[in-house]
């Protein structure tokens, strides 16, 4: 009746074990379905993120490319159909503006 150091009765003692075998399978669903979740969120956060440094190294290009056309000289810049100041409007809409 009870366990081998007779602190509880072996029901008790059962009882418990059952218990924490319970506790144990719950923490594991629930940590299983949080890392779910985290991992969907990581996935999320993943392509949010390579959509970010996609759009960094984009606007990185275009301001490279604002940058070189500012140091060309105003008769290049002429000859290539656009004004100083609008080379931002250029670069940004592949065109000159009208």
């Amino acid at each position: 009746m009870f366990d081998r150091n007779n602190s509880l009765p072996l029901s008790l003692f059962l009882q418990a074990e059952r218990q924490t075998r319970l506790d144990s399978l719950v923490i594991r669903t629930c940590m299983r379905d949080t890392m779910s979740r985290l991992a969907e969120w990581l996935s999320a956060l993943g392509t949010w993120g390579t959509r970010l440094a996609r759009n960094l190294a984009d606007e990185w290009l275009l301001r490279s490319a604002i940058h070189e056309l500012h140091q060309l000289d105003d008769r290049t810049l002429a000859d290539i159909g656009i004004t100083r100041c609008g080379i931002e409007y250029a670069v940004r809409h592949g065109r000159p503006h009208a």
